[in-house]
């Protein structure tokens, strides 16, 4: 089983107007540490390299029209693809979170990422286990966390 991933990020030129992204090295520098967080999947033995070509993922970070154009949700999600290599995030919600899921901001991005690189490594849905546990990080908390706990970190491997 593959435990490093090489990854690329990507800011689509739509978004750099929409939000007038001058410089992405802020946003490039958070993903990684999102994705190298010791409470994230690297707690289960999955490391996450930041590089310029080759890589095993790609990330975008992109508009609704984009997502829907790729991925066919709806406009207000993130998606990536069940073990394969494209992550889009969704950059409405990089700014501007969503209230449903009861993290803010930060942590909203931190639980994004996760949740996306969760598809990646072959990981699918969860629901909430049971009332006043933490929501897994492969829950869809965009939606709402029902009887959960807000959550951004991994337990047992993502679902509970």
């Amino acid at each position: 089983m593959k435990k490093h991933y090489r990854f690329r990020i990507n800011i689509d030129d739509d978004v750099k107007r929409k939000f007038m992204i001058k410089n992405a090295s802020e946003i490039i520098m958070l993903i990684i540490i999102y994705l190298n967080d010791p409470d994230g999947w690297n707690s289960k033995g999955y490391t996450f390299e930041h590089v310029d070509a080759n890589e095993d993922v790609f990330i975008r970070l992109a508009s609704q029209k984009t997502i829907v154009e790729m991925c066919g949700l709806p406009n207000n999600l993130s998606c990536a693809e069940l073990g394969g290599r494209n992550m889009y995030l969704n950059a409405e919600r990089w700014f501007h979170g969503a209230k449903e899921s009861k993290l803010d901001l930060e942590n909203y991005r931190q639980y994004m990422v996760s949740h996306e690189i969760g598809h990646i490594l072959g990981f699918d849905h969860q629901k909430c286990p049971c009332v006043g546990c933490k929501a897994p990080i492969m829950m869809q908390q965009t939606l709402g966390i029902g009887k959960c706990i807000p959550n951004t970190k991994i337990i047992n491997g993502g679902i509970n």
